[in-house]
């Protein structure tokens, strides 16, 4: 291609030409710069004013700018705060994941607890005090508790004991004349002012009782305890109710128990309630069922002794017992009449300056044997035991003279206190029956007699206690009682003649002396002694210093003998008897 450039060649024009042409383009000009100025500023009018709302929105841009830097600045602030909630969260999740491992540790630790405080408070249950309302004290790390009240006490009966608060009750006396004889003047004096027809009224402070206990603990699991209980009922050859009434202290209660409470064994060893007697509940020592009566001989059909013993006992869950004891032993009576020449000799006379008092001790080779199984449910409290006992002599007949012999006599018992209605109303029944029973329930009546060789021969009979008590509320109690104790009698006949204890042993009884008639004496063999008795206890106030309470108790004792045979009463007749009691009291348990 080439470079050269085309150009035109210049016009030629004339001189007018060129002005005019000058002129018209200065016009047109001039006419361009008037349409072409206004339009120039309108122009740059408009361009200010875009460009101060590009400068607004450039503002605005900043702001939003800076409103979504602090908007990020917020979100990371809320991002962090969540992060920190999250680990927070997390912390709590794990701390409470702890917690609930430890509450979990800890249930489990409560629980154990728990039972251990179960099993402590049923031992404490089971090992109650004298007196609910007592206090104590520690001392060297062993707690003394002092029970015991102080009483007030009067006895008011049909007929002539010559009794204090306890009565004896195989011994009220028989009507002197049973058979309405006619009689001298002087018998029938006699016979009117015998303690029979003689009613009595005794007043006394001698049932007062005082007990201390000292308890401490071998370790953690073995409470030991050492009991001691007393009144005033004991008598000394100076003791008399004329001027000073100065009656000696006796022991009810002096022993030592030892509980492992975490193996359930128990050892008692001294003089306590024997294990005869029916509990409440369990086989512990001061929890026993005891007539709540005034008369301080408790009533006839009560199962009873305090004695020396050792006793061991084994719980299963303090729902099951078993025990077992070794007693004291004593024959407390022989009676009945034998043939000619035949005799026994179950006794030793004390010795002048001995230890013993001034009566006969049995001659006893073997301890009372007792064992008891027991069982506690919600309603109450059950039990069976049995009892073996043994009897020595020296017996003389015919043929033999001062042949020692030896007797072994059995018994069962049985005996519940169960809850009728919870709190309200309590029901209790005990018996025992077998072979040489008497001495073990409260009217003593004979063991044994002696049989057509000399040798003893354990008599059978028993004794029988029910009763309800009412709780109207809890400071007034109303209870209402039966008991009967018996013996069934032994007899056999020797050349035409009855012998031994029982029925138509007797003949002929012969008229009343004065001394028989005051005495209320009468050859009779007594078969049963039965009571009915009602009462009520008051606790007119109570508080923590104490209680004051108020009884009363009513009694209908009623003697049987087995029946005599007298040509004098036209034959043979079943002697009774009866005698009607009331007892009042009033105590203060201090503690």
């Amino acid at each position: 291609m080439s470079n050269t450039q085309n150009v035109s060649p210049p016009s030629r024009t004339c001189p007018s030409s060129s002005k005019r042409v000058l002129t018209t383009k200065r016009t047109v000009a001039a006419l361009l710069s008037a349409l072409v100025l206004p339009t120039a500023f309108a122009d740059d009018q408009q361009i200010q004013q875009m460009q101060q709302q590009v400068n607004d929105l450039e503002q605005r841009l900043q702001e939003m700018k800076a409103q979504m830097e602090e908007i990020q600045k917020k979100n990371k602030e809320i991002a962090d705060k969540n992060k920190e909630i999250v680990n927070t969260t997390q912390q709590i999740s794990n701390k409470n994941q702890e917690l609930e491992g430890q509450h979990q540790q800890l249930q489990a630790q409560t629980f154990e607890i728990s039972g251990k405080f179960k099993a402590i408070q049923d031992q404490w249950d089971l090992i109650p005090t004298t007196n609910k309302n007592q206090g104590g004290f520690i001392m060297d790390g062993v707690t003394l508790a002092f029970g015991g009240y102080l009483a007030e006490e009067n006895a008011i009966r049909s007929s002539n004991l010559q009794a204090d608060i306890n009565s004896p009750f195989s011994k009220i006396p028989f009507n002197p004349n049973p058979g309405n004889l006619l009689l001298t003047p002087a018998q029938s004096q006699a016979a009117a002012s015998g303690y029979y027809n003689q009613s009595s009224f005794n007043a006394t402070a001698r049932q007062s009782r005082f007990s201390v206990m000292a308890q401490g603990n071998a370790d953690k699991n073995t409470l030991v305890t050492g009991y001691y209980e007393m009144d005033w009922l004991g008598d000394s050859p100076t003791a008399n109710g004329t001027q000073s009434n100065s009656y000696t202290a006796r022991v009810r209660h002096l022993y030592t128990n030892i509980d492992w409470m975490d193996r359930g064994w128990h050892l008692l060893a001294g003089q306590s309630w024997s294990l005869a007697v029916l509990n409440t509940q369990g086989v512990t020592p001061r929890n026993e069922e005891i007539p709540v009566v005034i008369d301080a001989e408790y009533m006839p059909g009560f199962v009873w002794n305090r004695q020396a013993q050792i006793r061991v006992v084994k719980d299963w869950d303090k729902k099951y017992w078993a025990a077992i004891s070794l007693e004291q032993s004593q024959t407390s009576g022989v009676a009945g009449s034998t043939p000619t020449g035949v005799m026994n000799n179950y006794t030793l006379p004390a010795q002048a300056g001995g230890l013993l008092t001034p009566g006969n001790y049995s001659v006893n080779k073997f301890p009372d044997i007792i064992g008891k199984l027991a069982m506690e449910t919600e309603r109450g409290h059950y039990e069976v035991f049995g009892m073996l006992r043994n009897f020595d002599g020296t017996y003389t007949n015919a043929n033999v003279t001062a042949a020692g012999q030896s007797s072994w006599a059995g018994s069962m018992g049985f005996g519940s206190v169960l809850k009728i209605i919870p709190h309200t109303l309590d029901f209790k029944i005990s018996g025992l029956y077998g072979n040489g029973v008497g001495r073990y329930g409260t009217s003593t009546l004979n063991d044994a007699t002696i049989g057509p060789n000399g040798e003893l021969t354990p008599m059978r009979g028993g004794s029988f206690l029910t009763g309800l008590t009412l709780h109207v509320k809890p400071t007034f109690d109303i209870y209402a009682d039966i008991g009967r104790d018996w013996i069934n009698g032994y007899t056999y006949t020797q050349g035409g003649q009855t012998y031994g204890y029982g029925n138509n042993v007797l003949a002929n009884p012969g008229q009343f002396t004065n001394a028989a008639a005051l005495s209320g004496y009468t050859p009779y063999n007594l078969n049963s002694v039965t009571q009915e008795t009602v009462g009520f206890w008051w606790a007119a106030y109570k508080g923590y210093y104490g209680a004051a309470k108020v009884g009363v108790q009513y009694s209908h004792t009623g003697v049987s003998a087995f029946s005599v045979r007298s040509s004098q009463y036209g034959g043979a007749f079943t002697p009774y008897t009866f005698d009607n009691m009331i007892l009042t009291s009033i105590r203060f348990y201090p503690m």
